[in-house]
């Protein structure tokens, strides 16, 4: 199996088999084997039972409210994409409960963190090719050229992304991620990262602090549904199966829909286990 595949109990569906193969970016759910899971930065086991080893039902999402600045600080920080977002939800927690405009700002910085993070882990990690990330490490301080990156692997990431949910076992949930959206959040998140005008018109107006909570609170938020209700990756295709890949080729050069996917996939999965019934 692929380092950090989601948990998935032994199979011998063909299914099965492609999904263990997800390159491994399942963001709240990183695999530790033997049917049990741990959040990526492990910040919480969370038990797995066999009976829902592939859905999410029986996982406990950590608890964003109520955490105090030094829990926030302190317990065990991890600086990929979950960790940066559950930080920032909690600083936003903070914020709403306490009026604390740093707490606002905390929680813009790891918002952003995140976000640019989860688009690192999806885009660069997950679909790119030898010579993207040859790109990417030349773009290094420079914005307009990452931008360009990103946005030429964004259709391979959502072609590719179709294909693994058509092919994921019943009941595996896949996330399926809006990059631009990512990308919009990430721009107007960065207001409340740089001086943007007077005291009287930033941290001592209401208008600014209230808005500031709903821009970072949009963004925060819809990442950590993203998180939790659904694993982050993408199928490897140089690991799967001939007939496997054979529907990717034909779905990756326009010869069949994403619904022929679908329907071939699961006659090859119900003859497979009609075979290892015989």
């Amino acid at each position: 199996m692929a380092a950090g595949a989601p948990a998935i109990h032994r199979s011998k569906t063909r299914r099965a088999a492609a999904i263990r193969e997800i390159l491994g970016l399942p963001i709240f759910y990183r695999s530790r084997g033997m049917g049990g899971a741990v959040c990526v930065g492990r910040l919480i086991q969370l038990p797995c039972s066999s009976s829902d080893s592939l859905g999410l039902s029986q996982m406990n999402i950590p608890s964003f409210k109520n955490r105090s600045p030094a829990d926030i600080i302190t317990e065990k920080p991890f600086y990929e994409s979950s960790g940066r977002i559950y930080r920032a939800m909690s600083w936003l927690n903070y914020a709403k409960a306490n009026r604390n405009i740093s707490a606002l700002e905390y929680a813009a910085l790891e918002t952003r963190f995140g976000i640019e993070q989860l688009l690192f882990e999806q885009l660069i990690v997950g679909v790119g090719s030898k010579l993207d990330i040859a790109e990417y490490k030349k773009c290094t301080g420079q914005a307009k050229k990452l931008s360009q990156l990103i946005e030429n692997l964004i259709p391979k990431y959502e072609h590719l992304i179709e294909f693994t949910k058509a092919v994921a076992p019943k009941g595996f949930p896949v996330t399926k991620w809006d990059n631009r959206l990512l990308c919009r959040f990430s721009g107007k998140i960065s207001e409340y990262l740089h001086w943007s005008g007077g005291l009287d018109v930033t941290v001592e107006s209401a208008t600014w602090f209230e808005t500031g909570l709903g821009v970072v609170d949009t963004a925060a938020s819809y990442v950590w549904r993203g998180l939790t209700t659904g694993n982050t990756g993408v199928i490897r295709i140089d690991k799967l199966e001939p007939k496997m890949l054979k529907l990717w080729e034909l779905y990756s050069t326009g010869k069949i829909s994403i619904e022929h996917v679908v329907q071939r996939a699961d006659a090859l999965e119900q003859r497979t286990l009609g075979q290892s019934k015989a």
